[in-house]
C-alpha cells in the first residue's frame, strides 16, 4: 500500500481488516496504527503488515465481531491466528509510509517484502503529487503490477474526479517507464478480464471508506489476483530465511521474523544464522561468520507449526547463548547450510530518472544507501563499466547519457546520468553481508537513483 501521505492508506486497511466503515476522522486507521504519534499525526512512520482472509465464497473474514455488517462472514474472530485458520485464501496487506519525511523506510519496506502487487493509493479531491508519481516509479522498477485506488471518493465533485482520472491516465500512458493502459474496474466481470493482464493494464478502482463504494469490488479483486511470486518452484533448494525483525522474549529467547525465501525446514533442526561480525579484516570490512543453532519453535500468523516451506513470512525461536543474542540483527539471514559473507559485488544497474534526479552523476567512489532484499547499508562504487542501452529492465534506460571526462579516460573518469546502464562494481563499507547472484538492488540518495540485479559476488 503506497500513495501520498493523504491517500488513506492506514484508513482501508482498517476498514478491510474490521469489516466497519470509517467515520472520517480517523476512527479506522486507530483500530490498526501501532505508535501514538502516528494514531495522533494521521502518518504512518513504519512498516507494517496486516492480514486478510477471504472464505470459500471471496467474502472477507474481519478480525473483530461484525455486528452483523453486510457482505462479511459474520463470525466473531479477535486475532490473525484466528482468520488464518478459518480463511480459504490469506492476502498480506503491507502499510507502507507516504510522507517524504519517511521515504527510506518506503523503499527499505519494496525492496525487502517480496510483493506481488502495489496498491498506489490516490487522493480523488486533489491531482496525484509527485509522492505519487515516485511511488508509482518505484513500483515499477522493480517490476511490481500497480492496481491504482482512488479514494475519498464521497463528496468528491465530479469535475475534480474526472481532472484525478486524466491526470492519471496521462502519468501511465505518457510516461517512457511505465506505458500501461488504465482501465476502469466498474462490476466483478471487470476483475475478471484484468486480473491476469496486469502486465500490460493498470486497474482503476473507485472507493470511500466513509460510505462504502467500491470496497466489495475491491475485496473481490484483492481475493482473485493470482500469486506472481512462484516460491514453490523453490522448495528443493537449500534453505535460505531473511530476518527482517529480531525480538528477544522473556522465556523464550531470541526469535527472527521474516520471509523464507526457499527451501524447507523442520522443528529441531540445525541452521545458521548470520553473518556475524567480531573482528576487522585486513581490507577495511568487518569480517562475517556465521552462528550455528537449532530451531526451537515455528509460528505463521501467530499459529504454531511443526515445517516451514518458502512463501511463507515465518517467526523462529532459535536456541542461542546470551553472548551470541548480542550479536544478531535485522539483515541476517538464517541458513541450512554454512555460507561465505562477502564484501563485495557487480551488479548491472539501470539509473532511473526522476523527480530531483535529473541532475544526478554517478562516478568512482560515489557513495549511497543500498537496498538488497531485506538488507540496507552504505556502499561505495569501485568500478563502472559502460554498457549499450537496453530494455533489459523493462522500458528504462531510453535517452540518458554516457559522459568521458576530458581529463585522461578509462574507466577512472567515467560518468554516469539518469536513463543509461552500466556494470558497477560496489564495496560495503560497514560489515559484509550475504548476497548472491539474481538478487535485486536498489540504491538512493535521498531519492532513488537506480536498481538493478546482483551478476558477481566477490569474496575478499
Amino acid at each position: 500500500m503506497v500513495g501520498n501521505v493523504d491517500a488513506g492508506k492506514s484508513s482501508l486497511i482498517g476498514t478491510l481488516k474490521t469489516g466497519h466503515l470509517d467515520d472520517g476522522r480517523g476512527q479506522a486507521r486507530s483500530q490498526i496504527m501501532i505508535h501514538k504519534h502516528e494514531i495522533d499525526t494521521g502518518r504512518t512512520s513504519t512498516i507494517a503488515t496486516h492480514l486478510l482472509g477471504f472464505d470459500v465464497n471471496m467474502k472477507p473474514i474481519v478480525s473483530i465481531a461484525t455486528m452483523g455488517v453486510a457482505g462479511s462472514s459474520n463470525t466473531n474472530i479477535k486475532n490473525d491466528a484466528d482468520v488464518a485458520a478459518k480463511a480459504h485464501t490469506l492476502v498480506t496487506l503491507m502499510d507502507l509510509a507516504g510522507h517524504e519525511k519517511y521515504l527510506k523506510t518506503t523503499v527499505h519496506g519494496i525492496s525487502s517484502g517480496m510483493i506481488d502487487y502495489a496498491l498506489v493509493l490516490v487522493n480523488s479531491r486533489q491531482r496525484p503529487t509527485h509522492m505519487t508519481r515516485h511511488h508509482i516509479g518505484l513500483a515499477v522498477a522493480c517490476n511490481i503490477p500497480i492496481i491504482i485506488v482512488l479514494t475519498k471518493t464521497d463528496g468528491c465533485p465530479a469535475h475534480v474526479l474526472k481532472s484525478t482520472k486524466e491526470e492519471i491516465k496521462k502519468i501511465l500512458s505518457s510516461s517512457p517507464e511505465i506505458q500501461k493502459k488504465s482501465y476502469q474496474i466498474k462490476s466483478e466481470f471487470d476483475v475478471t478480464i484484468v486480473k491476469d493482464k496486469l502486465h500490460a493494464i493498470t486497474p482503476v478502482i473507485q472507493i470511500s471508506c466513509v460510505t462504502g463504494e467500491g470496497l466489495d469490488l475491491l475485496n473481490t479483486l484483492i481475493c482473485s489476483l493470482p500469486k506472481r511470486r512462484r516460491h514453490q518452484q523453490k522448495i528443493g533448494r537449500p534453505f535460505e530465511h531473511l530476518v527482517e525483525d529480531v525480538y528477544h522474549l522473556t522465556g523464550v529467547g531470541t526469535v527472527v521474523s521474516g520471509f523464507v525465501n526457499a527451501g524447507r525446514i523442520s522443528v529441531g533442526q540445525k541452521v545458521f544464522i548470520g553473518p556475524v561480525h567480531k573482528q576487522h579484516s585486513k581490507d577495511g570490512n568487518v569480517g562475517g561468520s556465521f552462528i550455528e543453532t537449532q530451531i526451537k519453535s515455528a509460528h505463521i500468523a501467530r499459529t504454531h507449526v511443526k515445517s516451514v516451506v518458502a512463501g511463507n513470512n515465518a517467526c523462529f525461536a532459535l536456541a542461542l547463548s546470551k553472548a551470541d543474542r548480542k550479536l544478531i540483527r535485522s539483515g541476517m539471514v538464517l541458513l541450512g547450510h554454512e555460507a561465505e559473507a562477502s564484501a563485495c559485488f557487480e551488479a548491472d544497474m539501470v539509473i532511473l530518472k526522476g523527480s530531483g534526479v535529473d541532475g544526478t552523476t554517478i562516478r568512482k567512489n560515489y557513495e549511497t544507501m543500498i537496498h538488497i532484499l531485506h538488507m540496507k547499508q552504505c556502499a561505495r562504487v569501485e568500478k563502472i563499466e559502460l554498457l549499450q542501452k537496453s530494455n533489459h529492465f523493462g522500458s528504462i534506460g531510453g535517452n540518458g547519457s554516457v559522459v568521458h571526462d576530458s581529463e585522461g579516460g578509462g574507466n577512472e573518469n567515467v560518468v554516469v546520468r539518469p536513463g543509461s546502464r552500466a556494470k558497477m562494481t560496489f564495496r560495503f563499507k560497514m560489515r559484509r553481508e550475504y548476497i548472491r547472484p539474481g538478487m535485486r538492488i536498489l540504491f538512493r540518495d535521498g531519492h532513488v537513483r537506480g536498481c538493478g540485479v546482483i551478476t558477481n559476488v566477490g569474496i575478499v
